[in-house]
């Protein structure tokens, strides 16, 4: 078994480098190899939405750092990936990353290896979306999850006093190590996502947002959960995905092909500063 951890922190053994090596740890224990790496070591650029990935089935074509990353991603068998937590947001670092491993969502190659989503905050209120948008990361490659969990530390150092965190996070990379596919943490309000993102639109509809699903809202003692419509399936479960891919985003280029030159006239007038219509 050889597992990775991956820190989106720029601070060198900071709290969520500890947190993400407390998971190795846990992993090691169970007999697993495991390696360390920070997100931020490696020169990964933004996303140009160019597509070429998926139309030509290949590699990003972005001269950078992510083929090395791919290269540790596909010898694993299981991710630990850790954040900080920047007012409400995840680190800059997985905004670049996720977006960059689209085609890897298509062709489902990380499909069954289970991962760790671990952010760290310094106050209970102020987590936002950040544990959200390291969950992405898992789920659109379509790789389940063991654990999600927040800790809790604001100086260097201080998460080793947030020993639930710390003990969640070593007894998460031992399950995996011992094989373990399925969520063992603590149950969110979605039973799929694991996450707290459902809402009630204006026409009344509930849907939890990660997974698009809708549903209800059920009330269990003093905590509420999401119950999906019966029927209903997540837009990760991988037959929604790979419609997603197939009757939306693949078939896109050829009616782009068609109107690009009426799109070069309009970009022109535009630029002239003209009105377009």
């Amino acid at each position: 078994m050889n597992i990775i951890g991956i820190s989106a922190s720029r601070r060198e053994w900071g709290n969520t480098d500890i947190l993400v090596r407390q998971a190795l740890k846990g992993a090691a224990r169970e007999g697993a190899q495991t390696r360390f790496l920070r997100l931020t070591d490696f020169k990964i650029d933004q996303c140009r939405e160019c597509l070429v990935c998926l139309f030509k089935d290949k590699d990003c074509v972005i001269k950078d750092q992510l083929p090395t990353l791919l290269k540790v991603l596909r010898e694993a068998d299981a991710v630990v990936l850790g954040s900080p937590i920047h007012i409400l947001f995840a680190a800059g670092a997985i905004g670049n990353l996720v977006p960059r491993l689209f085609r890897q969502g298509y062709t489902g190659e990380f499909r069954k290896k289970p991962g760790m989503a671990i952010t760290v905050g310094g106050r209970p209120g102020w987590e936002g979306w950040a544990l959200q948008q390291v969950m992405i990361f898992f789920l659109s490659l379509g790789m389940p999850i063991v654990d999600q969990f927040t800790g809790y530390a604001q100086g260097p150092g201080e998460i080793f006093f947030d020993t639930d965190a710390c003990g969640r996070a070593f007894n998460g990379g031992q399950a995996m190590a011992a094989g373990e596919t399925t969520y063992i943490g603590t149950p969110g309000t979605c039973p799929v996502c694991h996450c707290d993102l459902v809402f009630e639109h204006g026409d009344g509809r509930i849907l939890c947002v990660m997974c698009d699903m809708p549903g209800k809202l059920q009330q269990k003692g003093k905590t509420f959960r999401f119950k999906p419509r019966s029927g209903a399936t997540s837009r990760w479960d991988p037959k929604n995905n790979r419609a997603h891919f197939e009757k939306l985003i693949l078939p896109s280029k050829k009616g782009f092909k068609s109107r690009k030159e009426e799109i070069r006239q309009k970009l022109e007038i535009f630029r002239k500063g003209e009105n377009y219509e």
